[in-house]
């Protein structure tokens, strides 16, 4: 999605409203199998390090791959239909003290060179 939003090819926008805290697919299956494996019981939060907007994931997603960032289209989430909460951030620190698995955040599983 980001990488047509920056050619054109796509309609839509990047919300600067609408946090989230994304996790990386690998850390967050590594840490499931984890907690399954063991005695965990109980509410588990798992979520990325960053609490990030859908156009800051887009700047750090065209950054990785070399794309103009600049052409990402923003909006605004409150202004549009879309129903649910704009700023979801889970705190995932009392998990991650019982995990070997690091859970990390957009800012470092994006990073140049990661």
């Amino acid at each position: 999605m980001v990488h047509d939003l920056a050619a054109g090819t796509r309609n839509g926008v990047l919300f600067t409203d609408d946090i989230r805290c994304p996790v990386h697919v690998a850390d967050l299956a590594a840490a499931l199998l984890e907690l399954g494996s063991g005695k965990a019981n109980g509410v588990h939060h798992l979520a990325g390090a960053d609490a990030v907007s859908r156009h800051e994931l887009g700047i750090l997603i065209a950054e990785r791959d070399a794309l103009d960032a600049s052409r990402l289209p923003t909006g605004l989430r409150a202004n549009s239909a879309l129903p649910g909460a704009l700023d979801v951030r889970l705190d995932s620190r009392a998990t991650q003290h019982k995990l070997h698995t690091t859970l990390r955040g957009a800012r470092q599983f994006l990073a140049l060179g990661a």
